[in-house]
């Protein structure tokens, strides 16, 4: 690979720590001295604004560095004005930062020897934008407007006033009142009072020109899409079990032209995240792929995927000449193989037995079925036994409940003594496969209801001519099964540990225990990512699609 290909990753960090310079340049040295004597030969404003230039110009590039690491063109256009501005605002000043300079002009010639390096557009906006824009200007400026009092014209002000008492000038300064802040000159008076104001019509006029300029939004699934989705999903025998999860409302999908196939994926911090397999036909993956390529290219978002399938997997590698990353596994219950005899499902029996001896009665039913009374208690209980903790799920599980568009869903019921006390449901997985999707239980259930419920779907299943069960997903499967046997070596036991470590607030190896009880078929799942420098972006990406960050 070219040099010149890291160099936009190395800009960024080294803009970064520029930034920081320029703001630690100005308000750590002993100005109060060179400010003294600049003020009886130059208008203070002249001084001033150079000062508080070469602050914004600092926090500016802090901001646009990320942009920098991520190729984007218009932080490159930001960058070199910012550049430009903060370097000629230092012939202003009483004591040349010689250092300051020379790192920027460094930082601005490398940005435009390498400038074909900075193609890619900037993301697409949403709403929120002006928002966040709000947030971040008036964080910039109104600890910009403290440093100018507290460092540029400290010696001006009368008497000593308190912290607060500067907090409160700055801020009525941003709408041009006078606050309790009192100066010695009547220069710095109107200076302070100039550049306050400035920052405070800044503060307002830029959120106000990101609201009316045209927003290119991010193309999120609706529901007709959605439905299109799962048509095409349910006609498909060689449908992933995760397919059906594509339908989620908050993704968006690339499609292929002809609208028969694609693939769902999240942009999230800057990563193209493609959740699991592409639904549709094989023969329509790999045009499916390309597109996302391309679009990953055009943003200079990381690509990676998330919990794809050996198959998917192999053809992303041939693609792009990503790597592969073992997972975990999905737990499969093969309907026909399923049964409670023998030693192996011992334990399972003896947790159905107890509920049953309990009062514990398991129902299974499709959701046309239900009654309305049933609905509302569903709806009830779906929120009331996540107590609290906020909704999961992003490649393995939907973000609606009881929505009309999921028409085929399955309900398992249990209920003890005629109290609903915990229920399961699945997706449809193809036309004769069904995916666990949501697996939700009372505080107070006794332990064995799951065992009761899963044992109750598969029973269903088998009468109702459904091949195959997808259960939970297992992450790191494989660590803990080779971890048990009496060959394992001190690495692979390390590993083991560290991830029950985790588990104490991420089910890892109790979801694990509790699929293997049900002797179910292991189907591998993969992370598909570009290189080792990214797992940290990718995995921090994955962790707030999921809802675990």
């Amino acid at each position: 690979m070219k040099i010149s290909r890291h160099i936009p990753r190395w800009l960024g960090r080294l803009m970064a720590v520029v930034g920081f310079f320029n703001v630690a340049a100005n308000i750590l040295r002993p100005f109060k001295g060179a400010a003294h004597k600049i003020n009886n030969y130059s208008l203070v404003y002249v001084n001033s604004t150079a000062f508080s230039t070469s602050l914004i110009s600092g926090l500016i590039l802090i901001v646009l560095s990320s942009g920098i690491r991520r190729r984007k063109q218009r932080a490159w256009n930001i960058a070199v004005i910012i550049l430009a501005i903060g370097i000629s605002a230092e012939a202003f000043r009483y004591k040349l930062h010689l250092l300051h300079v020379v790192v920027d002009l460094v930082v601005l010639v490398l940005l435009i020897i390498f400038r074909k390096e900075f193609y890619a557009k900037s993301d697409p906006r949403t709403s929120k934008h002006p928002l966040i824009a709000l947030a971040i200007g008036f964080t910039t400026f109104f600890t910009i407007g403290v440093l100018i009092l507290l460092f540029r014209h400290s010696n001006a002000i009368v008497g000593s006033p308190s912290f607060l008492e500067i907090l409160q000038t700055v801020l009525y300064g941003f709408v041009g009142l006078s606050g309790p802040v009192k100066f010695a000159s009547e220069r710095v008076s109107d200076t302070v009072f100039t550049t306050l104001l400035i920052f405070g019509i800044a503060t307002i006029t830029i959120p106000i020109a990101l609201f009316f300029r045209r927003v290119k939004p991010v193309n999120l699934i609706d529901e007709a899409e959605a439905v299109a989705i799962k048509e095409i999903v349910l006609k498909n025998p060689q449908s992933d079990s995760l397919s059906y999860f594509s339908t989620r409302l908050d993704k968006s999908v690339m499609w292929s032209n002809s609208k028969t196939a694609g693939q769902s994926y999240r942009v999230q911090n800057g990563v193209l995240l493609a959740a699991g397999d592409p639904f549709g036909h094989y023969s329509l993956w790999s045009e499916v792929m390309d597109k996302l390529i391309a679009l990953a290219d055009e943003y200079a978002w990381t690509l990676a995927v998330m919990g794809c399938s050996e198959r998917a997997g192999e053809l992303w590698i041939e693609k792009t000449g990503m790597t592969a990353l073992h997972v975990g596994d999905e737990a499969v219950i093969v309907t026909r193989n399923f049964h409670l005899d023998g030693s192996v499902m011992k334990s399972v029996r003896e947790m159905i037995n107890k509920t049953k001896r309990l009062g514990y009665i398991a129902e299974a039913k499709r959701v046309n079925q239900l009654t309305d009374e049933e609905r509302a208690e569903l709806k009830v209980k779906a929120v009331e036994w996540r107590y609290g903790a906020k909704e999961r799920g992003f490649a393995m599980a939907l973000d609606r409940f009881l929505s009309p568009i999921d028409d085929q869903e399955i309900f398992v019921l249990a209920r003890k003594e005629g109290k609903l006390m915990a229920f399961m449901t699945f997706s449809p997985w193809g036309k004769e496969s069904i995916s666990l999707d949501r697996m939700l239980r009372s505080r107070d259930a006794d332990t064995g209801v799951n065992e009761l419920i899963i044992t109750a779907a598969t029973e269903y299943a088998a009468a109702n001519k459904i091949a195959r069960i997808s259960l939970n997903f297992a992450a790191f499967r494989s660590i803990f099964e080779e971890a048990d046997r009496i060959s394992s070596g001190t690495i692979l036991r390390f590993k083991r540990d560290v991830l029950r470590f985790f588990s104490k607030w991420v089910q890892i190896e109790s979801l694990y225990r509790f699929n293997a009880k049900f002797q179910p078929e292991w189907n591998p799942r993969y992370l598909v990512y570009p290189s080792k420098t990214k797992l940290i972006e990718i995995g921090i990406a994955v962790g707030r699609a999921e809802g675990l960050i």
